[in-house]
């Protein structure tokens, strides 16, 4: 443990604001120092938690002293079972996630250059595997619902498009995607809802615009010319797209690639 006294404590390179150091230690956080070691002498006659109850004080006259002190006391409730230890396995799990992060923001660059190329049976496979490796992640959802878009797969970018909004990603584009998928697909009230929602915070963006004027122009049709517009529009399932049972296998051959 560090010492009682404010001179033994080595500088650290952290700084931090006087002003948000008081903040932190009396706005009744029940993380901060204050808190813990008051809850720490309750549960545990440990000496050492009276020493650093005592040389506090001293510590908060110098806001650059305290990051050192907050990592040896997390550390202590740790040795004292009121922190729980990070096990291997959580270790592991999060050096993992960040390795299928990283891998994925690598592929949605190529899956990129090739909606841009016009390819967007690639760029659909693309997005699925950066899908597969971070499946938290509403963009990459968002950017195949884009690319299924392109190729008729409508039901497809109607269920990825609703993915970020099913867990309350307030993006705007996630409602313009389902917009389109919802007005290919025929239903053109749950189109105009979404599209509502999209326009309260991209009323500016002019792609939005345009789609709920194409919407608008589709909903003034007939029903005849409806039924019209709606067979030429083709909706395809990914089978019908990439062939029986070989979308699943382009998946899979692209995540056993080595990057």
């Amino acid at each position: 443990m560090l010492g009682i006294s404010s001179s033994s404590l080595c500088p650290c390179k952290f700084k931090f604001e006087t002003l948000q150091l008081k903040k932190t230690m009396y706005n009744g956080n029940p993380y901060d120092p204050v808190s813990n070691l008051a809850a720490m002498r309750a549960q545990s006659d440990d000496p050492r938690i009276e020493e650093m109850q005592a040389a506090l004080p001293h510590w908060m006259k110098d806001p650059a002293k305290m990051q050192p002190i907050w990592a040896e006391l997390q550390q202590f409730e740790e040795s004292i079972g009121m922190r729980p230890r990070k096990t291997t396995k959580q270790q592991r799990e999060k050096k993992e996630r960040a390795a299928a992060d990283a891998r994925s923001a690598k592929i949605k660059l190529e899956a990129n250059e090739a909606f841009r190329k016009g390819d967007y049976k690639e760029a659909f496979v693309l997005y699925s595997v950066c899908c597969r490796l971070s499946g938290h992640e509403p963009l990459y959802f968002l950017n195949r619902a884009a690319a299924g878009l392109k190729l008729n797969l409508f039901a497809q970018a109607l269920d990825d498009a609703s993915r970020p909004i099913e867990k309350d990603f307030n993006l705007p584009k996630a409602f313009f995607r389902r917009a389109q998928a919802y007005r290919f697909l025929g239903d053109f009230g749950a189109a105009e809802a979404d599209m509502t929602e999209a326009l309260v915070v991209g009323k500016d963006d002019p792609t939005f615009v345009k789609e709920m004027e194409e919407l608008k122009r589709l909903q003034a049709l007939d029903a005849e010319g409806q039924d019209a517009w709606l067979a030429q529009q083709e909706s395809k399932t990914v089978d019908e797209v990439f062939g029986s049972g070989e979308f699943e296998k382009f998946v899979e051959a692209r995540l056993a690639q080595k990057d």
